[in-house]
Formats: C-alpha cells, sequence, structure tokens
C-alpha cells in the first residue's frame, strides 16, 4: 500500500468515525427529548404542549448551560404552564442528563434522572429519592445529609445531582432578580 492510499484510508475512517459518533449524538439527543416531553404530558396531564427553547447568553455569573436545547417554556393553549431544564451533571467516571420541571412559579415540580450511564449509582433516579426536590422554589437550598438523603454506594451521584439543582436554582434565582427571565 502506498502513501496516498494509506493516508485515502486514513481520511476515510476519520470520516466513518466522525458520522457514527455524530449519528449517536442524533440519536441520544432524540430519546432524551421523547423523554422530556413524556415527562412533561404526566406531571402536567396534558398532551398538546409546545417546547419553547429560552436561550440565555453571555451572563458570566451563570453556574449551569441555558444554551440551545436545555431550557424551555412549556406552553398550551398560549397559556405559560412552566419550564423544563435539562441538565449533565458528572457521575464517578460517566455523565448522566436530568430533567427538572418548574411550575410558571419556578416551584420544582419533578426531577428525573432520563440517562444513566454507569453501574454503580443509579439509585438517584429512583422517584422516591428525587421527590426530596419537589415543591421546592429557586430560594431553596440543599445540603447533602442534611435536607437530602445519603444513598449508599451512590455517593458521587448523589452530591453531583445536588450540586446541579442548587446551581440551576442560583442561576434561575440570578435571572429573575436581573428580569431576564
Amino acid at each position: 500500500m502506498n502513501l496516498k492510499e494509506l493516508y485515502s484510508l486514513r481520511t476515510f475512517s476519520f470520516v466513518l468515525i466522525f458520522i457514527l459518533s455524530s449519528s449517536f449524538t442524533i440519536h441520544n439527543h432524540i430519546q432524551i427529548l421523547k423523554r422530556v416531553k413524556k415527562e412533561i404530558s404526566k406531571s402536567f396531564s396534558i398532551d398538546d404542549f409546545l417546547l419553547i427553547p429560552v436561550i440565555i447568553e453571555n451572563e458570566p455569573d451563570l453556574t449551569v448551560d441555558f444554551s440551545k436545547d436545555r431550557f424551555f417554556k412549556i406552553i398550551s393553549k398560549d397559556l405559560l404552564l412552566g419550564y423544563a431544564y435539562v441538565g449533565t451533571a458528572p457521575s464517578k467516571t460517566e455523565t448522566f442528563e436530568y430533567l427538572v420541571l418548574f411550575n410558571n412559579e419556578f416551584i420544582i415540580k419533578k426531577s428525573k434522572v432520563l440517562i444513566y450511564r454507569e453501574d454503580w449509582g443509579s439509585e438517584i433516579g429512583s422517584t422516591r429519592w428525587l421527590r426530596q426536590f419537589n415543591n421546592k422554589s429557586i430560594q431553596d437550598k440543599f445540603i447533602y445529609r442534611e435536607n437530602i438523603s445519603a444513598i449508599s454506594g451512590a455517593t458521587i451521584s448523589v452530591k453531583s445531582m445536588t450540586n446541579a439543582i442548587n446551581q440551576l436554582l442560583s442561576s434561575l434565582n440570578l435571572l429573575i432578580d436581573k428580569k431576564i427571565l
């Protein structure tokens, strides 16, 4: 095999890997969006609603990502029902996706782990454990082992989810104070 053929094979391999990784990303995005819509339907008891992206950029004090496909208004029949935030948080060696649904007054209606990628720590996805966040406002602060229960074998994920929700609430509080929301 000459140098030109080797170069072509290497380029082809790179393009193939890029296409495959992109398709997995698109598949994950579609899978997450389906789960978000299902949770909104159940939590708000509606089937007909719109998700309107709310993109917030250039706010240096924010500790969470409000870019495309992260934060949405939930609208039904021209009424604002609430908001949905899809975040990513670290676990021991991977990351996981989570959803936080708010009513129109920014009270947490539901939180859910959408995709968890590790063998250990998946207990944070249990409805019973996640219920601790429900009915809390953006003024609330969660503290591991004080008002957030520990889970044996899931310490890293519990702390990560707790921190992620605290950062989300703090960022929303800031956006409301600045009258951006």
